[in-house]
């Protein structure tokens, strides 16, 4: 937990406030407007410290302890905001999911809260076990929406944007409910459940323009036997050469479709690409893929 702690300085007998002194000169200064939506968002916060990022400008503020932030277009609308919280403050379904899970004897490192303007809500884990370490989110119910390995600062949509790629989602699966939707990569990646499954849609940016990339989904092992059988052979193939499975997922792109198979190989993980036609594509790295 990010809990603040203040050491009480003995030796001088005072603590000193110059880094909660807003007018510091290494502060960010913000205009009128956004200092006062932010503090009639949030008015009995302390040690408030801005900074510009990208578009946005994030508020980093200490409430009851905790460190927070929230995110603002420079006209003071709020976009999102991250709570920092105690395990035991998760909403019950989401605790126990996490406990009937494959994590739950992982050390928990971190929790948060997500709340966007869009008034989608969902909740962090991060868990670290060994040297592994993952972060997970899920939603108010419980459902484990994304698990992730490699993961940076949580970065928010513009509002038009979020408009914008909810209709584009919308067009291209009618059917869907959009769980989560969130800058990845340049790019953004919305969450859906379409059709039985979580998927998840990749849409890049450029020029302020936003094209669907790929779509993507988890294949269950017991859908192995369903695959077509070129497909089926590739898998036998690589099992014969010694990898081991563990993960296939499926794309969904505007070129082609095809499965990228997670593997071990003798002690490093990599991944096969292999077309719908049993082609394989090619092999890479995990780290570099």
């Amino acid at each position: 937990m990010k809990k603040i702690v203040f050491w009480a300085m003995m030796t001088l007998g005072v603590v000193s406030l110059q880094s909660c002194d807003k007018d510091d000169d290494d502060r960010l200064q913000v205009s009128a407007n956004l200092q006062e939506a932010f503090d009639t968002r949030y008015p009995n916060v302390s040690r408030v410290d801005w900074e510009q990022k990208g578009q946005f400008y994030e508020a980093e503020f200490v409430d009851n302890g905790y460190e927070n932030k929230a995110w603002f277009t420079p006209d003071g609308a709020w976009v999102m905001t991250e709570y920092d919280l105690r395990f035991t403050q998760l909403p019950q379904a989401v605790q126990d999911a996490f406990k009937a899970g494959a994590y739950a004897s992982w050390k928990v490192d971190d929790v948060d809260k997500i709340e966007k303007t869009d008034g989608s809500v969902t909740y962090v884990i991060e868990v670290e076990s060994g040297e592994k370490e993952y972060e997970l989110t899920y939603l108010e119910d419980g459902t484990l929406i994304r698990e992730d390995t490699e993961w940076g600062e949580h970065t928010p949509v513009a509002p038009g944007q979020t408009s914008e790629v909810k209709d584009l989602v919308k067009a291209k699966y009618p059917q869907a409910v959009i769980l989560d939707i969130e800058e990845e990569k340049g790019g953004i990646e919305v969450e859906i459940h379409d059709g039985g499954r979580q998927k998840e849609v990749y849409y890049a940016l450029n020029n302020g323009t936003l094209s669907w990339v790929h779509t993507m989904y988890e294949v269950e092992r017991r859908e192995f036997t369903t695959l077509p059988e070129s497909v089926q052979q590739v898998f036998t193939e690589l099992s014969g050469s010694g990898m081991v499975i563990d993960d296939v997922d499926f794309f969904e792109t505007a070129t082609g479709n095809y499965y990228r198979v997670e593997v071990e190989d003798q002690g490093t993980d990599k991944y096969v690409y292999v077309a719908e036609n049993g082609e394989m594509l090619q092999m890479k790295l995990k780290n570099y893929a």
